[in-house]
């Protein structure tokens, strides 16, 4: 096969499937998993797990109490296996997630256009590459037309590199403009490529090293500052405490010693970020099985306080099939043959716009003349919306939107006819395209002869107006963008539901009010790529949680600067998008965007019931350590630091995780979007009363249990065992969105199931006397478990009470 004639079929299926067998797949190699050692040792590197260790050994060494001791190494061992395990199951999802989203390429296997997984591409297949494509693998150009790539991540130069056939192939990567390179993207125009090199092979595989490793999100970030700072916290108040007691003499310093590990600990939340995580990733697990793929975990949040949707239309809302459904020709002009020069489209690939061209000048007999050949190309650009072709003869024809094409052709009867039909055929919400041309090979040429108008439908989702009227009851705002006429885009808004006044241009924008119009917007037509990016500043700047939807290359600026980027996925949705937005959705519809703002605002809420609930049993252990070494002085310690271990253990991970599974009751659209942070001033006044709620309750179970005159170790089990049930029916009140046993609170069974099981656990621990000398626990008489169970019952109610008095019954976003 020669090698025009290898360009133009490629390779046959059996030869790829050598090539991939003898060379393998066209992937970066996996860098080797970390051993199970080098997770362990990550793990006690975590200042939480550090301050656990430490806590241990002076238990161990200086105190010499044995059985605390090994409890506080065996809970420590504990966390260290729960975090190895979630890691490794982290990278597995990750993993997953990102088969999910691998880049695809176009090939030419026996003389047809295939879109196949990047991995399959071997040495010697002829790849065709777009504006927003990445590129799979180092190869030589064989055609261009007008391309341009970005090889910033190769070369360090922000400027794009033009890129022709028979350029340079050697000397620095820089200089190489007749070569392209795995990874780079393509910033303009289109291309031909026959791919050299794959894999580990190319430029890209030589510095794979450094592009490994794990980029921690915000709320990863947040969570890990925070859990550092309550240890030096922790530390911190122990060491103040020792302090105190020595200060005021008749405690053992021993003792002391022991009352400050015990503070220490009582104050570390200590599988916080390993629950919170594990309720995120699991999260969004779920919502890649519904088709949204979260690629930050953060977004989940932004996407749970989202206020405004602003939305494409094609592909979003419509099918994104476009059929030629009306033309108007100028008599004597050959419509469908212009439509069939000006056409990137080959083989039922493309451009939607293209493709559907193709096709209408198919049902008219006109197909694309074998030997025409292109002498220049300017490609589709969504600056000019236009584009141009010349062809032998030479005949330039432009194809683009009316307003645009129009004005360059020659004043006459026939431009005025089709300057007339658009806005009547734009009304009835179908896009419109003019056609014209001239003999010249100037690509900018003015004086042209209009040829026609296309007009093109795109039929409604049927899933959209759903869509708008749960965004609409949720509290969101949707706004849809469109390159599209104001007048189509008017006929589409009013269909789903979206209020389209006022209907803005980008041509309109221009003075002094631009971003008071774009805030007002209900639709933005005829708009540009900054145009976008002003509209997500300008509504960030009011203070709204903006989603930006977008598949294209130009979308990619606002995708990164929304709140939220969703990028479209599918054939027409480019790698550039998805690299810049934190959201994939798999079918691009509005309707499964919105079920990613439910599933946000669900796990917003047990992300904030979470950090609610195992901050205020904290509180309320510390309450008790600190109040007790004062109030107890017989005790000496109110509560043992392996009774704290143990309590922290079970309640931080049983519960907390059943949290973060939990479907609250009600419809998380059916309110308005939760504003407040995770730990807003409000939720931290709220956490502050009900650890005095819990506190007070077990410090008053204790009095009645030293004047009943038991002994040390019963008074110390009464204070476990009601702070245990107090805290199991804290689930509940940080779970309620009103009031703690609203209607629906029964189908939180995993909740049910955890404080359930918590329960039975530490009962069998408490009457087990194996098991409770582990513990320091002794029996109990019936009323110091009836004290335990009133305790319990009484704690929602006096939160309800408190959060009465606080007016909290007349919200509904409430996250805690």
């Amino acid at each position: 096969m020669d090698a025009t004639t290898h360009a133009r079929n490629g390779l046959s299926d059996d030869a790829a499937a050598r090539l991939l067998a003898e060379h393998g797949p066209n992937a970066l190699p996996e860098p080797k998993p970390p051993s199970v050692f080098v997770r362990i040792a990550r793990q006690l590197a975590d200042p939480l797990s550090i301050l656990l260790l430490g806590a241990g050994a002076v238990t161990l060494l200086v105190l010499r109490e044995v059985p605390e001791g090994a409890a506080i190494v065996a809970i420590l061992l504990v966390n260290v296996t729960i975090g190895v395990t979630q890691e490794m199951k982290a990278e597995q999802a990750v993993r997953a997630l990102r088969t999910m989203t691998a880049p695809m390429a176009k090939v030419r296997r026996d003389g047809v256009v295939r879109r196949v997984p990047a991995a399959e591409v071997v040495p010697g297949d002829v790849v065709e590459v777009a504006a927003g494509d990445r590129v799979p693998a180092d190869g030589r150009v064989l055609e261009a037309a007008s391309l341009a790539v970005n090889e910033s991540m190769l070369t360090g130069e922000s400027r794009s590199a033009g890129k022709r056939p028979g350029g340079a192939t050697d000397g620095p990567l820089g200089d190489r403009d007749g070569e392209l390179f795995s990874g780079s993207m393509v910033v303009r125009g289109s291309g031909v490529a026959l791919v050299e090199r794959t894999g580990a092979g190319t430029q890209m595989g030589r510095i794979a090293s450094a592009l490994h490793g794990h980029v921690k999100g915000p709320l990863e970030v947040e969570l890990a500052k925070v859990s550092k700072r309550i240890g030096v916290l922790a530390v911190a108040a122990g060491v103040v405490m020792v302090a105190l007691g020595l200060a005021r003499g008749g405690i053992a310093p021993l003792d002391l010693v022991l009352a400050g590990v015990a503070l220490a600990i009582a104050a570390v939340p200590e599988s916080m970020a390993a629950a919170v995580t594990t309720a995120l990733a699991l999260g969004s697990q779920r919502m890649a099985r519904l088709g949204v793929i979260v690629r930050r975990l953060s977004a989940i949040q932004a996407l749970g306080a989202t206020t405004v949707i602003a939305t494409d239309k094609t592909g979003t809302l419509t099918t994104g099939r476009l059929a030629v459904t009306d033309h108007v020709a100028v008599p004597g002009a050959d419509l469908w043959l212009a439509a069939v020069r000006c056409n990137d489209a080959r083989d039922g690939l493309g451009d939607a716009v293209d493709v559907a061209l193709l096709d209408a000048a198919g049902r008219h007999g006109v197909r694309r003349a074998p030997g025409e050949a292109r002498l220049a190309t300017r490609p589709f650009d969504a600056d000019t919306r236009s584009m141009a072709v010349v062809t032998d003869g030479p005949v330039l024809t432009v194809k683009g939107a009316p307003e645009v094409v129009l004005p360059r052709c020659a004043p006459g009867e026939a431009t005025g006819l089709l300057a007339r039909a658009v806005p009547e055929l734009a009304r009835k919400g179908l896009r419109v395209l003019a056609l014209a041309e001239r003999d010249t090979d100037d690509l900018d040429a003015a004086g042209l002869r209009p040829v026609g108008l296309v007009c093109l439908s795109d039929e409604i989702r049927a899933s959209a107006a759903q869509a708008v009227a749960d965004c609409r009851e949720g509290g969101i705002r949707v706004v849809m963008v469109t390159g599209d006429h104001p007048d189509t885009a008017r006929a589409v808004a009013e269909e789903v539901g979206i209020e389209p006044e006022p209907v803005v241009t980008g041509a309109g924008l221009d003075g002094g009010d631009r971003a008071q119009r774009l805030r007002e917007a209900g639709v933005l037509a005829r708009v540009d790529p900054a145009t976008k990016l002003d509209l997500v500043q300008a509504l960030r700047d009011s203070g709204e949680v903006v989603a930006m939807t977008g598949d294209g290359v130009n979308d990619a600026p606002a995708l990164r600067h929304a709140d939220v980027g969703v990028a479209m996925a599918g054939d027409e949705g480019t790698d550039v998008a998805r690299e810049a937005a934190a959201v994939v959705v798999t079918n691009g519809e509005l309707g499964t965007i919105v079920t990613g703002v439910r599933q946000g605002r669900r796990l917003h809420h047990n992300v904030g019931s979470m950090i609610g609930y195992l901050l205020t049993g904290n509180l309320a252990e510390i309450f008790l350590v600190l109040v007790g070494l004062f109030a107890w002085p017989d005790l000496v310690i109110p509560l043992l630091p392996v009774q704290l271990l143990w309590i922290n253990l079970v309640l931080d991970g049983i519960p907390a995780i059943a949290l973060g599974l939990d479907r609250a009751p009600g419809d998380p659209l059916s309110g308005l979007p939760a504003r407040d942070g995770l730990l807003s001033g409000r939720v931290l006044a709220r956490i502050a009363v009900r650890s005095l709620i819990v506190g007070l309750l077990v410090f008053a179970a204790v009095e009645v249990a030293r004047r009943l005159g038991w002994s040390d170790e019963q008074v110390r089990t009464q204070a476990v065992l009601t702070l245990v049930f107090a805290r199991l029916t804290l689930a509940y009140v940080a779970r309620a969105r009103r009031w703690t046993f609203e209607a629906g609170w029964l189908r939180g069974r995993a909740v049910l199931a955890a404080v359930l099981g918590t329960a039975a656990l530490q009962a069998m621990v408490t009457l087990v006397p194996p098991l409770g000398l582990l513990l320091a626990l002794a029996p109990l008489p019936p009323v110091g478990w009836a004290m335990a169970f009133g305790a319990a019952l009484l704690t929602p109610f006096l939160c309800d009470l408190a959060r009465w008095a606080g007016g909290a019954a007349r919200r509904t976003d409430a996250p805690v």
